[in-house]
This record gives structure tokens, sequence and C-alpha cells, in this order.
């Protein structure tokens, strides 16, 4: 009820009260009055306080009149006459966030993500010429190793990507090229990628030399487009996939392959003490079909800039390539151990079966500025400083040996031998910038790559790469 409403009411319910008889003196009327006037002075106060709340203060004080008790509902004796003041409402959160990873990564809370990736690593080598050997590349060169462009991430349910592509021969080719799909411990890969060995496995960015064993080259380790699972239970991880060839193959016009391939690999990765250990095992199986007159296995001299291959088996029929694979690995706090072996046969139609091997050692050392060289999921990773030069400090360093040998060699076919001593420093100033220098010590031995007229000779390499990933 409005003040002007109740004031009207009290006003008449007081003039309406009953005078007393004829005996009534004018004393008592004036004393009426009065009481009329003093209730009607209160009643204009409390409507002038109740004009100024509703004008300006409503949403902050409420005024409360007292009226009686409801006694149907047992409502307390105060009404507010100043509505609630509302809840805060919360700020939302936006949809994509942005995090930096070398590059923006944007992600959101439904399982998506997107992130550019590249890497680039220029070399420089110089390659000692044997007397004899007059191949052009010999001696001093340099190139782009490696100019990666592409971006990965997730489309949610467990569904991942990559899509990467190399430009460093002046034509784009494909590297990674895969959908991915994780549910627990199992991840089911479909497109271009591989199931190989610990040192094919560790990302180039990683490795401890400018380039990786003789035998990953010699044997034709590579992407190829196939479907692989990877199951990891506890230390244990199992994968195997089969695959068709590489995409460049694939892709190149008037080239036919039906070869397929059968990939598998079991490695043990337990903790014990301050170590981590590693031991697997790999095995391959190639039937090539089509491809019965291209077999050929030779690598370089330990660096890629030089297109001479000292050891080197030529073109020969074959039916089938099967491979077996050992690998050890130990790490412990800035030591890593490291050794592989994988031994190549080939099968031949009518003929022997020739019968090839490849492995190495290394020994490697973070002498300041990290903990070690990590490692995850079966390969080794990098060598994060503790503190680089943007916050003051030297960044990490790393001193390597290693020993690689090479035998191409076999009773109907002779590519040669080729063994080599190796030592490279390990330069990481920031994370994701990295310098290597290697020196090499490659001897070969009855290889058909004669320097004048000798098989047996050797030659000197100095190497330096320049890299930057994000």
């Amino acid at each position: 009820m409005r003040f002007s409403t109740l004031k009207a009411v009290l006003l008449a319910s007081a003039l309406s009260a009953p005078f007393p008889g004829s005996a009534q003196t004018q004393d008592d009327v004036a004393a009426l009055r009065a009481e009329i006037a003093r209730l009607k002075a209160e009643l204009d106060s409390m409507e002038a306080r109740l004009g100024r709340v509703e004008a300006g203060q409503s949403s902050q004080t409420s005024v409360a009149l007292p009226v009686s008790d409801s006694p149907a509902t047992g409502v307390s004796a105060q009404t507010s006459l100043a509505p609630p003041a509302p809840s805060p409402v919360p700020a939302a959160k936006p949809e994509i966030q942005v995090t930096w990873r070398g590059a923006p990564q944007f992600s959101n809370d439904g399982g998506f993500s997107f992130k550019p990736r590249g890497r680039l690593q220029m070399d420089s080598n110089v390659v000692s010429r044997p007397d004899g050997i007059n191949a052009p590349t010999l001696g001093w060169s340099a190139d782009v190793r490696r100019a990666y462009l592409g971006v990965d991430g997730k489309l949610g349910g467990g569904l991942g990507y990559r899509l990467e592509l190399d430009f460093a021969s002046g034509n784009a080719q494909f590297t990674d090229a895969w959908l991915t799909y994780d549910r627990g411990p199992l991840t089911l890969t479909l497109g271009h990628h591989r199931i190989t060995t610990l040192e094919d496995l560790t990302s180039d960015l990683e490795g401890s030399f400018l380039e990786r064993a003789a035998f990953t080259q010699a044997f034709g380790f590579e992407r190829r487009l196939g479907l692989s699972a990877n199951y990891r239970f506890g230390d244990v991880q199992l994968s195997a996939g089969m695959f068709a060839d590489d995409l460049a193959a694939l892709g190149a016009s008037g080239v036919t392959s039906n070869s397929y391939a059968f990939d598998a690999r079991l490695v043990f990765m337990p903790k014990v003490g301050g170590s981590q250990l590693h031991f697997g095992g790999s095995a391959h199986h190639r039937e090539l079909n089509d491809l019965t007159n291209v077999v050929q296995y030779r690598a370089r001299p330990g660096a890629r800039t030089t297109d001479i291959r000292f050891v080197d088996t030529g073109l020969f029929s074959a039916s089938s390539e099967t491979g077996y694979g050992l690998e050890f690995a130990a790490l412990h706090g800035r030591w890593h151990l490291a050794a592989e072996g994988f031994w190549q046969q080939v099968a031949r139609h009518g003929l022997a079966d020739p019968t090839f091997f490849g492995g190495y050692g290394e020994m490697g050392y973070v002498i300041a500025g990290a903990a070690g060289r990590g490692y995850r999921n079966g390969a080794f990773g990098s060598i994060k400083p503790i503190r680089g030069i943007d916050k003051g400090g030297a960044g990490a360093w790393q001193v390597n040996l290693r020993y690689d040998w090479l035998d191409l060699e076999d009773d109907l076919i002779g590519g040669g031998r080729q063994q080599t001593f190796g030592a490279s420093l390990v330069w990481v100033p920031i994370e994701r910038v990295k310098f290597l220098a290697n020196y090499l010590r490659v001897e070969v031995s009855d290889t058909p790559v004669v320097a004048g007229t000798l098989d047996d000779y050797s030659s000197d390499v100095f190497g330096l790469r320049v890299q930057y990933e994000f």
C-alpha cells in the first residue's frame, strides 16, 4: 500500500473518532487536532524517505514496513520493498587457447589442437680425396640437409594427424604424413611412417652425429605407406605393421611397384636405480615382386654433401629381403651408451642368398649445462639446457665417441667393408637451436670403388651443422 493511501486512512480514522458529550471542552478538541497534525508530519517524512530509496538506492537498500504476520504462510512481519541484487555472472572461458611451443599451438577443451612445425639443417663437410678417385663432390661442399614445413595436432576422439614436407632438394617431398588413433595403451597409425630401430627412430634433430649409422642408409631404412599398431604395457612396447613402398616411388611417373613389407619391433625399457635401460629387437621382411632387378646396398662416408659411396654392392637381382636387429642402450645421469647390430639377408632365384651386416657402438657425456640426454618411448630425445644464453648461461655441451661398421662383402657379391671412428661435439645454446661438429676417420677395404690400384684406403671427414626447429 502506498504511503499516501495509508495517510488518508489514518486521517479519516482520527477524524471519525467519537467526541465526548456536551461536556467536551475546547482543550480536548485542540489536543486532538495537535495529535492529527503530528501523525500527518510523520507520514510525510516517511513518504519522502521512500521516494529517495525508489529514486537511486533501490538496488542496495531495502525499506521494511511492519505488517502483521501471515498466519497462512508464516512469513516474518517484514516485507522488502527493493528487489534483491543480481548474482554476478562468471566470465565466459575462451573457446580457443593459445600456447607457445616454439610456435603458436591452438587448442580447445574438446581435444582439438593445431600447431605449425618445421626444421632447418644446414651442413658443411670436407671429405678428403683418396688418390685416384676424382668424384667432384669430394673436398669441401655445403648443402641444406633438411628444410621441413608442416602441421600436426589432434582432432578429438583420440584422432591425431601430421603432414610434413621436405623442401631441401628443391622439390617438395613427403616425410611424415599420417593419421593416428589412440585408445589407452594402443596407438594405430595410418600413412607414411616407419617401424625400424633405435638409431632410425631417434629423430634426426636429436642425433649425436651429422648422419645416422651406415647400415640405416645401406639397407634402405625409410618411411613407407602403411598401417601399424603400437602397444605399450608397463616397460614393454610392441610395434608391428604392414607397408607398401615410399610415397616418392609410388608417385613416380612410369613406376609400378607391388612390393610390400612387414616390420615389427619389441622394446623392454626398465628403470633400474638411477639408470634407464633399453633392450630391443626388430624384424623386417620385404617381398620385392616387380623390383627384382633394382636391389643395391651402399652408404656415404658420414656426409650427405658428397655423392661418393666407397662401399657399394651395385645392382643385383633378388626376390625378397629379410632383416633382424638387436638394440641396447643405457642412460645414467649425463652418460649414455648405445649399440646396435643388423643383419640383412637377400633371397635370390636359383642363387646363393648373401647376408650383409652393419652395426655401431656409441658413448656420450653431457659435460655441462644439462642433466643428460633425453629418452622417451623407445628412442633418444633432446638435450635441454638448464640455462641457455638467453638466460645468461652457456647452454648445454656434449661430447660423443662412435665406432661404426658396415660389411657389404659376400662370396658372390663384393660391396666392400667400411669402418668409421668418430668424435663429435654438440652445443645447444638455447632450446630448439643446435650446433654439431664431428670428425670421422673412414677406412675401407675390399671395395670395388678403387683408388688408383688400391681397394684398401682411408678418408678424413670434417662436418658442421647448424640447426633450428619449431
